[in-house]
């Protein structure tokens, strides 16, 4: 893995890789989501060599049905496929964890594209109920792990 930096950004500068990586049939408005500029809403890009190669954006969101205030919602989770195997997304997504865990978290969870499902589960995460579909965008499991 080259070395890298991982920052906190804007949610501006998460939206070209959630088009790139994650939604390339999106248009520019819908790529900005729903409490991308809440006041607890971190935002955090990696880079290497000062070019963007990776992006995560965590909520203080409970799971669906759930009304608990110290769960945090992994979304827009993001590396160029370039990139992908490389330990980019496992720095992200430790970063957010650590992040979660300092404000207070529980839990943090996720709605993973059924074909990242292996990633989550090599680190810590767990599907809770069966697979369901994104309209548009895919098969996804609703995925968990404690804090």
């Amino acid at each position: 893995m080259a070395p890298y930096e991982l920052r906190p950004i804007p949610a501006a500068e998460t939206r070209y890789l959630r088009h790139v990586v994650l939604r390339p049939h999106q248009r520019p408005e819908e790529l900005i989501y729903p409490g991308d500029d809440a006041p607890d809403t971190v935002h955090f890009g990696l880079y290497v060599e000062d070019e963007q190669h990776g992006v995560a954006s965590l909520y203080r969101e409970p799971r669906p049905g759930t009304k608990s205030t110290t769960e945090w919602r992994l979304r827009g989770m993001a590396v160029l496929a370039s990139n992908q195997g490389r330990g980019y997304g496992a720095a992200l997504l430790q970063a957010c964890i650590d992040h979660a865990a300092r404000q207070g978290g529980t839990r943090l969870w996720c709605n993973a594209r059924t074909t990242a499902s292996g990633f989550y589960k090599r680190l810590g995460f767990a599907a809770e109920g069966a697979e369901f579909e994104l309209p548009g965008i895919g098969p996804h499991y609703l995925m968990w792990r404690p804090l």
